[in-house]
């Protein structure tokens, strides 16, 4: 069984193949190679990455964690939750990715999980409502499975899973 370490990223470290990180997303892996490092020295996100302890601490996958809001009209009808203000705190859930050679092996579900534990301490912090992401196509089954609703038909689709949903899991 690999071994792995999740660790909060730091700006200030080279972790060993992050140049080389390839998730099979372009948006993604720009994002690694161009914008994660910017966006966590100016604390615009906060970055948590997955290390192979098995391969000198190799850069194998991250998430990506903002705050921001949604507006309570965003949800539709039937899954709007009753009694949240005009505009709703969320975490964001901004990025993900794992590199190709580990996916399929639940290291995806493994970083949401924590992201889950994490919006859960920052919930008792300052509080949300929830988790909040914009997932591209092919991932919104997987966000659908672990009951995240879908607030507007548009691309990417943005989805929303609850507080509560999040402490029952």
């Amino acid at each position: 069984m690999p071994k792995f370490r999740l660790v909060q990223y730091n700006p200030t470290i080279s972790y060993k193949g992050i140049k080389t990180f390839d998730c099979g997303n372009d948006m993604i892996n720009s994002f690694v190679y161009k914008s994660m490092k910017k966006r966590v020295k100016k604390h615009l996100s906060q970055a948590y990455v997955l290390l192979d302890l098995e391969d000198d601490e190799h850069f194998i996958g991250f998430y990506t964690l903002d705050t921001f809001s949604i507006a309570r009209e965003s949800f539709g009808l039937e899954n709007r939750p009753s009694g949240f203000p005009p505009v709703i705190p969320v975490i964001k859930l901004s990025m993900l990715g794992v590199d190709k050679r580990f996916q399929g092996k639940g290291i995806g579900q493994r970083l949401l999980k924590d992201s889950f534990l994490k919006t859960i301490q920052i919930s008792k912090l300052a509080g949300c409502a929830g988790i909040y992401l914009l997932a591209e196509k092919d991932a919104v089954n997987f966000y659908k499975n672990l009951g995240f609703v879908t607030l507007k038909e548009i691309e990417p689709l943005p989805m929303f899973l609850g507080i509560d949903q999040i402490l029952q899991s």
